[in-house]
């Protein structure tokens, strides 16, 4: 936890809003200042302190101080989020006026990211008052101490969460991916790691598996190039009409409604 103090401003030092048209990752580095990182579209993969983190619309996140960070996987296009860059005051004789969690998701983002574009507009020069920046920054960080007093953040996700989470992704579309074979690969009891994902993700590994698949299929059906036969193959079934019942109970359509439907278009959703 971060505690607020208000017996002074926070001093701003930088800001911006980044916004990717292409793949990106973050950059290897460690800074002398704080840095808050509050997600607008998109994941931002950031990797400090050996934990990892997953950013997302709504979330923020603080990175300290000589603390190296960097990401750790590519975030798709249109990617997004606030940064701000700053110092803070040395601790007064009066308590903290309330607390803040390393990483977060927000109850109400949309006050947040209007007191973030404030925030921008006064370090732009936006407002002739000497500091103006550095009494928003105190803002955005009250507004967020507020909307979080009552939670203890999110946990980040650890190293080794993050290679089962990378395995699977790799090996999802395989025809013999099951939950003992993941469990068998990262070391744990095939029970122990389903329960542990759940509370983890509050979803099983299997439909976490299926998703995957299902995305595969989606975008494959949609592109318009293959028949449903082989695409029942390249996402891990060996009978198309298993393939089709599978598809129709998790997508309501079959695969053929489907592709009619969104025959062309380029599916973008991870």
């Amino acid at each position: 936890m971060l505690p607020l103090y208000l017996h002074e401003p926070y001093r701003l030092q930088m800001g911006g809003h980044f916004l990717s048209d292409e793949t990106w990752s973050h950059m290897d580095r460690t800074i002398a200042d704080y840095e808050l990182i509050v997600g607008v579209s998109g994941v931002v993969f950031m990797e400090t302190g050996g934990s990892m983190y997953e950013v997302r619309a709504g979330d923020v996140l603080f990175l300290m101080p000589g603390e190296r960070h960097r990401g750790y996987r590519l975030s798709t296009p249109g990617v997004s989020f606030y940064w701000f860059h700053f110092f803070v005051p040395e601790a007064g004789e009066e308590a903290p006026a309330g607390q803040m969690p390393r990483y977060a998701s927000c109850p109400n983002p949309s006050r947040v990211h209007i007191l973030a574009r404030q925030l921008l507009h006064a370090a732009n020069g936006g407002y002739r008052i000497r500091g103006a920046g550095d009494y928003f920054l105190t803002c955005l960080l009250i507004e967020l101490a507020d909307q979080l007093q009552d939670s203890d953040g999110r946990p980040a996700l650890d190293a080794q969460l993050y290679e089962l989470l990378a395995w699977t992704r790799l090996h999802a579309l395989d025809p013999d991916i099951t939950v003992g074979r993941i469990a068998d690969h990262v070391g744990y009891n095939k029970d122990y790691l389903s329960r542990m994902f759940k509370r983890r993700f509050g979803a099983g590994l299997l439909e976490y598996i299926h998703g995957l698949k299902l995305d595969a299929a989606k975008e494959l059906l949609a592109s318009g190039k293959l028949g449903v036969k082989e695409i029942a193959g390249r996402v891990g079934f060996g009978d198309d009409k298993q393939f089709a019942k599978w598809f129709k109970r998790l997508a309501g359509v079959t695969p053929t409604a489907y592709r009619q439907a969104f025959g062309g278009t380029r599916l973008n959703n991870r």
